[in-house]
């Protein structure tokens, strides 16, 4: 098969597995409701987490949390698993399978090219791949969290935690870009993967990064 034929089929392939929004059909069979209507209206595992800890509680929230969280994992492990099999450069098929994964999950045809914010995508891919990444990358993320939480004046209480883990979006973006740079030197065959996954991840957050900008300019972040 020509090569270049073999790389679009393999895009294809995985954007349309990355699409398949696994978060809206269990929080529609669990509760009978369209998620998009409710929280941040995107359909990833955060907003299951919200919507379910809301209508059933804690002890349903956080279970919701990690099964959608390790289907939508699966939906990109899954299509780099198939691209490894017909790409025979393995960095080409680990970006292939994790870039357009993520793209169909942010972008789903299924859902009018809207959906999640890719998180959980990349985080499988990188489980999957190298562990250490997977454990790294989420050390330096909450690292950066907690550190521009703190910048910006947080107070270290009880809160400071939860409030940096669920709103400092800010120093997460800026976690994520720290991330990228030290897999180029630790797992360089991930480099691209996580370079161009960023790059989508940072995209599907923008409006929370310039609602978080204006409240920090008018004083108002630690005030809502």
């Amino acid at each position: 098969m020509n090569i270049t034929i073999n790389y679009i089929l393999i895009a294809l392939l995985s954007y349309i597995i990355g699409s398949i929004p696994f978060a809206l059909i269990y929080v529609r069979l669990l509760l009978g409701k369209d998620m998009r209507q409710f929280g941040s209206k995107n359909t990833g595992a955060l907003n299951t987490l919200r919507i379910v800890s809301h209508e059933k509680g804690k002890k349903w929230g956080i279970p919701s949390f990690l099964l959608v969280f390790f289907l939508d994992a699966f939906k990109a492990v899954l299509a780099v698993i198939i691209a490894t099999h017909f790409i025979e450069s393995q960095v080409i098929a680990i970006t292939l399978g994790t870039f357009f994964s993520i793209l169909g999950h942010n972008y789903s045809i299924f859902l009018k090219f809207k959906g999640g914010r890719g998180a959980a995508c990349l985080l499988g891919v990188f489980l999957y791949l190298n562990p250490i990444v997977f454990v790294g990358w989420i050390v330096l993320v909450l690292c950066f969290m907690f550190l521009i939480e703190i910048f910006m004046g947080g107070i270290i209480n009880k809160k400071f935690f939860k409030n940096a883990v669920s709103e400092q979006i800010i120093g997460r973006m800026l976690g994520e870009i720290y991330a990228v740079w030290w897999i180029s030197i630790f797992a360089p065959v991930l480099f691209y993967p996580a370079l161009l996954g960023t790059i989508l991840i940072i995209i599907a957050h923008r409006d929370r990064i310039k609602d978080q900008i204006k409240k920090v300019k008018a004083k108002k972040y630690f005030n809502d």
